[in-house]
């Protein structure tokens, strides 16, 4: 089954109501030609494994509170980790390896802009 995406001028609720899945879970809320936007839900003690993309993002957290582990691309060392708490947003460059665990069962809007080359 196609996942349903929001149509320009729909609106979404980003903070789902009642408890959250058991098991960590992402959702694209919309994809165009240049911007994606996802919404992940994160379980307390779940983690999103180290990963890359091609392209800036930015990382929200709506509610909850999570943990981000980042490395600069051009540095051979981490960064400290970053301690993302509800109503705070993050923003790492293209290419930066990432993850993420949730400290609490936490709703997290990530955007990507995305590149065509």
């Amino acid at each position: 089954m196609a996942l349903e995406h929001l149509l320009p001028g729909q609106t979404e609720a980003l903070v789902p109501e009642g408890p959250l899945p058991a098991e960590f879970e992402s959702r694209a809320l919309f994809k165009s030609q240049d911007l994606e936007v996802i919404q992940l839900l994160m379980p307390e003690g779940r983690r999103m494994v180290d990963h890359r993309v091609n392209g800036e993002i930015t990382l929200q957290c709506v509610r909850g509170c999570v943990d981000v582990g980042s490395h600069p691309v051009d540095s051979e060392h981490p960064r400290p980790k970053a301690r993302l708490k509800e109503g705070e947003m993050l923003y790492l460059l293209r290419g930066e390896p990432h993850h993420l665990l949730a400290v609490v069962s936490s709703v997290v809007i990530l955007t990507i802009a995305l590149r065509n080359d």
